[in-house]
C-alpha cells in the first residue's frame, strides 16, 4: 500500500484490497485512537486501519476491520430477507387455504348430515302415513265386517226370552203363561186374564234416573203396555206400543242405574230407549217378561 501522508492535511492513499482496488479514497485519521478510515468511492468498500509507524516516507497501517458494502451483497441480503418474508407469507397462505378447505369440508359434512336427517324424517313420515292408512283400512274392514256380522246375527237371532211374540187374535195370554209353568194363583203381585196383565213394577225414569212405583197394564186388545200413577188407572204416565218393543231380557249386565234390587231388574228395549223395571218377586219378574215378549212386535220376522 502506498500513501501520501502529511501531519496537517488530508491523507490520500491507494489501498489494495482482495475484494477490489481502492482508488481515489478519502482517508480520515482518527487521531485519539490512531485509526484511519479509508473509503473507496468506486467500489463502496470501507477499511478501518491503525497507524503502526509514522514517518514522512510512509505510513504502515494495520487493518482492523473491513466492512463490505458491496451493492450486490446488500441486494442479496435484501433478497434473502424478502425470500424469508415471502416464504412466511406463503406458509401463512397455505395454512389459511388449509383452514378454508377444512371449514368447507366441515360445512359440507354438516349440510350432508342435515340433508340425511331430513331425508330420514321424510321417509319416517311416509312410513307412518302408510302404516296409518293401512291401519285405518284394516279397522274400516273390521268395522264393516262387524256390522255385517251383527246384521246377520240380528236377522237370525230371536228375543232373549223363552217365547216368541204372538199376534193371533184368539191368543189366550193366561193359558199361555200357565202352560209355561208359572203358578199364577200363588203370585198375588200379578193379575192375568186372557187379554191383559196388571201389576205394580218399579220403573227408572228416562231423563231423571229416579225409581218410582207404577201400575202397569199389558193390553193385547189395545196392543199397548201402559203405566199409571196408581192402580185406579186414572192418571196415565206413559205408553209403550207393541210395535216399538224389540227385546225383553234380564238385566244380567247390571246396567240399571242404582237399581233398588238388581236381582229382580229386567229390561224392555224399544226403538228409542231401554226401560228398566224391578219386579216385586222373582216369579213376578219371570211372568212379566214372558207376558211382555208376546207383544214384542219389533221382531216382526219372529211373529207367529
Amino acid at each position: 500500500m502506498a500513501c501520501d501522508v502529511s501531519k496537517d492535511g488530508p491523507y490520500h492513499c491507494t489501498y489494495p484490497h482482495p475484494a477490489a482496488t481502492i482508488e481515489d479514497t478519502e482517508r480520515a485519521v482518527m487521531a485519539p485512537f490512531g485509526l484511519v478510515l479509508l473509503r473507496s468511492g468506486c467500489s463502496s468498500v470501507s477499511v478501518v486501519v491503525r497507524i503502526r509507524q509514522w514517518s514522512c516516507d510512509y505510513v504502515e497501517l494495520e487493518e482492523l476491520e473491513v466492512t463490505k458494502l458491496n451493492t450486490f451483497t446488500l441486494s442479496a441480503d435484501a433478497s434473502t430477507s424478502n425470500t424469508a418474508k415471502i416464504e412466511e407469507m406463503e406458509r401463512l397462505l397455505r395454512e389459511a387455504q388449509a383452514e378454508k378447505h377444512r371449514l368447507l369440508e366441515h360445512r359440507e359434512r354438516e349440510i350432508e348430515v342435515r340433508r340425511q336427517a331430513l331425508e330420514d324424517e321424510r321417509r319416517r313420515r311416509e312410513d307412518l302415513e302408510k302404516r296409518l292408512q293401512e291401519e285405518t283400512s284394516r279397522r274400516q274392514k273390521l268395522i264393516e265386517r262387524e256390522v255385517k256380522l251383527r246384521e246377520k246375527q240380528r236377522a237370525q237371532s230371536r228375543p232373549l226370552t223363552r217365547y216368541l211374540p204372538v199376534r193371533k187374535d184368539d191368543f189366550d195370554l193366561r193359558g199361555h203363561i200357565e202352560s209355561a209353568g208359572h203358578s199364577i194363583e200363588t203370585c198375588y203381585h200379578v193379575s192375568i186374564t186372557e187379554k191383559t196383565c196388571r201389576g205394580f213394577l218399579i220403573k227408572m225414569g228416562g231423563k231423571i234416573k229416579t225409581w218410582k212405583k207404577r201400575w202397569f197394564v199389558f193390553d193385547r186388545n189395545r196392543r199397548t203396555l201402559s203405566y199409571y200413577a196408581d192402580k185406579h188407572e186414572a192418571k196415565l204416565k206413559g205408553v209403550i206400543y207393541f210395535q216399538a218393543i224389540e227385546e225383553v231380557y234380564y238385566d244380567h249386565l247390571k246396567n240399571a242405574h242404582k237399581s233398588p234390587n238388581p236381582s229382580l231388574t229386567f229390561s224392555v228395549k224399544t226403538h228409542d230407549r231401554v226401560y228398566y223395571m224391578v219386579a216385586p218377586s222373582p216369579e213376578a219378574m219371570r211372568i212379566w217378561m214372558d207376558v211382555i215378549v208376546t207383544g214384542a212386535e219389533g221382531y216382526t220376522q219372529f211373529m207367529i
